[in-house]
């Protein structure tokens, strides 16, 4: 870590034994597991019925799989990982662990009952399972702010944990009142600029203020580089925070304006951020980058091309964000969603999960027994592959959403759905040996590699 580092003082940095690593991270690895069965479950689900991508984006069957996706995988993996990342980043355990399997159960039951309310349209049943969801939500951002407080650390990585905690429980206490004002009617405006308000307060309020730290935690511990200028990487960060804020009262007040000069200034602190993390990249001392990484930093990349298409669609006179077909609302979701959250998370996947897995099936055992590299636990053909076709579905899914094609949307999934295959492949390959450790020790012992 380079000097000037938030967290270069104080306690050392390595895990202290009450830890989650000490403890095999038990509650992260259940988030990721229930996090693989929404991947298995709604790459099935398009596969079987692409044409979804082709409906208004306000349908009710396409709101329930953007749950899927949104609340399903993705944040399930981003709350696991959060479990795990936070106490080593701070230095601390996590303030309670108990509470952490509060959310994973309230969660676990919520999802899905929201995605099937949604689906049917029972707005009385989505309340009640949106209730779990918000209550989890609200333990996981208490559980995340005591962490950080009790830690005493300050700086990027702390802030963005604690801010995007907060912003995913207002994403869901939001939404709860949204389906509440469907059924009630009780808020007197449009329900639409309503809906765009919601989906990024989740997507540039939780997903965004996350990976703006944890990138500079996860891509200098996995290349081995150093953040060299947190002053740019900081201040990008609390720029976008800033935009943010502009952009959802603009959203709300239908300010197209607003919306852009707002989407703008949130388009530069991630283009910041960006440059920060190119720095980075440029002090790493680990040259070849394996495919999680770059699976990670591609999806940063998506991000970036899918902000600047969503600048079209606020720009003053342009009718594009309610359109049908051409660059439209559902282009713009699924640029965001496959071109870069799925594959940044899938990048986290292929790196903490084998991880995870070493800590909890041969930790113990180290200095007793010989045990295998985290690096050697999967199969790294089958990642490579999975990861290449998941980038390779992204143009046919961008071209069918475009033509309203649902040839284009088949072939699109039909190619997401083989990389997925060959992904989970990988993913179950690494945690079999939850139940094989341990395994048939190799000649020399080994720490895990990153």
């Amino acid at each position: 870590m380079a000097a000037g580092s938030p967290f270069s003082r104080g306690a050392d940095s390595r895990p202290p034994r009450g830890s989650p690593l000490a403890a095999q991270g038990r509650l992260p690895l259940a988030f990721m597991g229930v996090a693989l069965a929404w991947l298995a479950f709604g790459t099935a689900w398009l596969a079987v019925q692409p044409g979804l991508l082709a409906l208004p984006h306000a349908h009710p069957h396409v709101v329930a799989l953007v749950h899927v996706w949104m609340l399903g995988f993705l944040v399930t993996v981003a709350c696991g990982a959060v479990y795990q990342l936070a106490p080593v980043a701070l230095g601390a355990t996590l303030w309670s662990e108990r509470l952490g399997w509060w959310h994973f159960g309230l969660h676990a039951f919520g999802v899905p009952g929201m995605v099937w309310s949604f689906w049917r349209w029972d707005l009385a049943q989505l309340g009640h399972f949106g209730a779990a969801v918000a209550l989890g939500a609200g333990l996981y951002a208490h559980n995340v702010w005591r962490t950080v407080r009790a830690s005493g650390r300050s700086g990027l990585v702390a802030d963005s944990l604690r801010v995007s905690a907060g912003w995913l429980a207002g994403t869901v206490v939001i939404g709860l009142v949204l389906a509440a004002n469907r059924f009630w009617h009780f808020i007197p405006l449009d329900p639409l600029p309503l809906l765009r308000f919601h989906a990024h307060l989740g997507l540039a309020g939780f997903f965004g203020a996350l990976l703006q730290g944890v990138m500079f935690q996860l891509v200098p511990m996995f290349t081995l580089g150093e953040v060299q200028d947190w002053r740019l990487a900081t201040g990008s960060f609390w720029i976008s925070q800033a935009a943010l804020v502009g952009l959802l009262a603009a959203l709300l007040l239908r300010s197209a304006w607003g919306a852009t000069g707002a989407g703008l200034l949130l388009l530069a602190g991630y283009v910041g951020s960006a440059r920060a993390l190119a720095v980075v990249l440029r002090s790493r001392r680990k040259r070849a980058l394996d495919p999680g990484v770059r699976a990670f930093i591609r999806g940063g990349a998506g991000l970036l091309v899918a902000g600047a298409g969503g600048l079209l669609l606020t720009w003053p006179g342009s009718r594009a964000g309610s359109a049908a077909g051409g660059w439209s609302a559902m282009g713009y979701g699924t640029l965001v969603i496959f071109g870069g959250l799925v594959p940044c998370f899938l990048g986290m996947l292929g790196k903490i999960v084998p991880f995870l897995t070493w800590m909890r099936a041969y930790g113990p055992h180290v200095g007793r027994h010989p045990t295998p590299s985290a690096s050697g636990l999967g199969l790294p053909a089958c990642e490579r592959m999975g990861l290449g076709l998941q980038l390779a579905s992204l143009l046919p899914l961008l071209v069918g959403t475009w033509n309203l094609s649902i040839i284009w949307l088949g072939a699109g999934m039909t190619i997401f759905a083989a990389g997925i295959v060959c992904f989970l492949v990988n993913q179950g390959w690494i945690l079999r040996h939850l139940w094989l450790a341990p395994a048939s020790p190799p000649s020399v012992v080994r720490q895990p590699s990153s």
